[in-house]
């Protein structure tokens, strides 16, 4: 076979597939599992995660937005400079999750009355 076949190939087979971090989308909003996965820079909107496996996963600079987190499992997972907006993390396991200038926006979030303070 002709080096330029073999070139042409590979190209066409290249564009034709995704990239490895929507493939971890893919798998992640299919099965709720990504364990290990890399999602450096992804951006997530309206996905129901609640319970998911994110166990040392990669969200270095990911972007998610009205995302549901209750009870995922983010344990060793680096969120660096991450963006969470409109996410719900009631119940979120983050032990051991790295979050130096990860950014939570407050909407949604409601303040404590006086009373439920007390």
């Amino acid at each position: 076979m002709k080096p330029s076949r073999i070139l042409l190939g590979t190209l066409l087979l290249t564009l034709a597939l995704p990239d490895p971090i929507t493939l971890n989308l893919w798998n992640l909003r299919l099965t709720k599992r990504c364990r290990d996965c890399h999602l450096f820079g992804a951006r997530l909107t309206h996905a129901d995660l609640s319970g998911a496996d994110l166990r040392n996963a990669d969200l270095r600079w990911a972007h998610l937005t009205s995302v549901n987190l209750n009870g995922a499992d983010l344990s060793g997972a680096n969120l660096r400079n991450a963006r969470l907006y409109d996410v719900t993390l009631k119940d979120t396991n983050l032990c051991g999750a790295t979050l130096m200038d990860a950014v939570k926006s407050s909407v949604g979030c409601q303040k404590l009355s006086a009373q439920g303070n007390q």
